[in-house]
């Protein structure tokens, strides 16, 4: 004779299974109000995962709206003559912040930048640093196509850009000199007038720079900024 389950049997293991269920979406519930919380919405995934990763240093690129100037990747600055701060060098990037809050430099924007900076510890900068020369801009093209036969290719080699700069503008002989292959032109433009006035001189190596500078024209310096944008980052 066929046997069918007691009634009570079925409904405790009916009633164990939908506790069971009640747990794991509460579960899920809960941590994804914990990641609302913590870092609002926007990590949240619309694919389904339950949260997008983002390093501390996007973070606090957004945070210290670094990005309001620079542009959310790092290659769109706001004005022509603001830096592209993607792939910068590490060792540059965390120097050029830490003199801009202390006011050691004070040319250009500077003095806009370090109203913004004042705050910024010292573990930020660091992470901000990392950001900048790892993470930003991803894989993004920076720079265009130079022409190797261009005034400012040949400038480039006379007075011994290369030296310090190397022969790509991105390998430059010390960490803390900067990579300028890509850069905006009126930022060059203004970085080398800067340096040959005396207005910027926030380094033995700015100062070592403005002796360079000084053998060259505004007319070089305008082919000077127009090769070393071409160049790709």
């Amino acid at each position: 004779m066929k046997r069918t389950p007691k009634t009570p049997f079925l409904a405790l293991l009916i009633l164990s299974l939908a506790w069971l269920a009640a747990c794991s979406c509460n579960d899920r519930e809960d941590r994804l109000a914990k990641i609302r919380g913590t870092h609002g919405e926007s990590v949240l995934a619309a694919t389904g995962a339950d949260v997008i990763q983002e390093s501390a240093g996007a973070r606090l690129f957004r945070e210290k709206t670094c990005n309001t100037c620079h542009g959310d990747d790092g290659i769109h600055p706001l004005l022509p003559d603001y830096p592209i701060l993607a792939r910068q060098g590490r060792d540059y990037a965390l120097r050029q912040m830490k003199d801009i809050q202390s006011g050691n430099r004070a040319s250009g924007y500077a003095p806009q930048m370090q109203a913004v900076i004042k705050d910024v510890t010292e573990d930020e900068f660091i992470i901000l640093a990392d950001f900048i020369a790892n993470e930003l801009g991803g894989g993004a093209p920076i720079g265009g196509q130079p022409d190797p036969e261009s005034p400012g290719a040949k400038l480039f080699k006379t007075k011994t850009c290369t030296a310090c700069h190397g022969k790509d503008g991105k390998t430059p002989i010390l960490p803390d000199y900067p990579r300028i292959a890509g850069l905006p032109r009126e930022y060059i433009l203004r970085q080398m007038r800067d340096i040959k006035s005396g207005a910027r001189a926030n380094s033995m190596a700015v100062l070592g720079m403005q002796g360079v500078m000084h053998l060259v024209d505004d007319e070089q310096m305008t082919q000077l900024a127009d090769y070393v944008s071409s160049l790709p980052k």
